[in-house]
């Protein structure tokens, strides 16, 4: 029954197809926000963390076929217009009703710094990714082997998380607290998949924020963020709600419960 639960709020939130990689030909070309010379500085002020991590061990304890491990695998799609169902439990809606166009740019711009960030950060060196590093862990979502080789730092998932994060509390302020604590467990989702270690999801949570703080100089952002708040605003009048929610409160219920 447990995995049945979760199984269904993978298909509700529509993360399952989606992290396997479909509909990337539908979606149109961005530019990001951030100039070379800001993505520069970013990565200039970024540094590995070290490994010696007591949280890792409550994470390494997840199990793949766990609620919270299909959560994880719902949360591998990072990429818009999917990846704003992620936040529809934390803004009490249904994104995904309609077609969100201002609202999908703007992650998309958000998305593409994420990787100039990440591409710069990991020239500063290399950590071999939790799957590689430990023989037998199996990762929550489809790898291919150049995935397998890719490093741990940055861990791009969670700056992603966490930028998401910032820009949905700016989107439903009344909703903020929820909304940063989604962009977290979107991160967190990457330690539980085994593609990053914890001490880099948590660093790459704090570049997640530095890049969203910088994003929003861009005199575009203050334009497209009006755009996406209209359209959210819509949504929330539509008064919908996602069905899998009851699912993704389950799987993010403490461990001791």
């Amino acid at each position: 029954m447990r995995r049945a639960t979760a199984l269904a709020a993978c298909a509700l939130l529509g993360g399952c197809a989606a992290a396997s990689g479909g509909a990337g030909d539908s979606r149109e070309p961005a530019t990001g926000y951030l100039s070379s010379t800001t993505l520069d500085a970013l990565a200039a002020n970024a540094a590995p963390p070290p490994l010696e991590d007591p949280a890792q061990a409550r994470f390494d304890a997840v199990l793949p076929g766990s609620d919270r491990w299909w959560l994880a695998i719902v949360h591998a799609e990072l990429r818009p217009p999917e990846a704003a169902q992620h936040f529809d439990c934390a803004l009490n809606t249904r994104l995904a009703a309609t077609p969100r166009p201002a609202l999908t740019r703007l992650m998309n711009r958000l998305l593409v710094d994420v990787g100039g960030l990440g591409e710069r950060v990991a020239r500063q060196g290399y950590r071999p990714r939790p799957i590689s590093a430990v023989a037998g862990l199996e990762p929550c979502q489809r790898t291919t082997e150049a995935m397998r080789r890719g490093s741990s730092w940055p861990a791009t998932g969670a700056v992603a998380g966490a930028a998401y994060g910032e820009l949905f509390a700016a989107l439903a302020p009344n909703r903020a607290t929820e909304a940063r604590a989604t962009g977290r467990e979107i991160g967190v989702s990457r330690v539980v998949c085994r593609m990053n270690w914890h001490a880099d999801v948590a660093a790459g949570q704090d570049m997640g924020r530095g890049l969203y703080a910088q994003a929003v100089a861009d005199p575009t952002f203050a334009v497209d963020l009006d755009a996406a708040r209209t359209e959210v605003a819509e949504a929330l009048a539509e008064g919908l709600t996602n069905a899998g929610c009851a699912a993704e409160r389950r799987a993010l219920r403490p461990v001791a419960d």
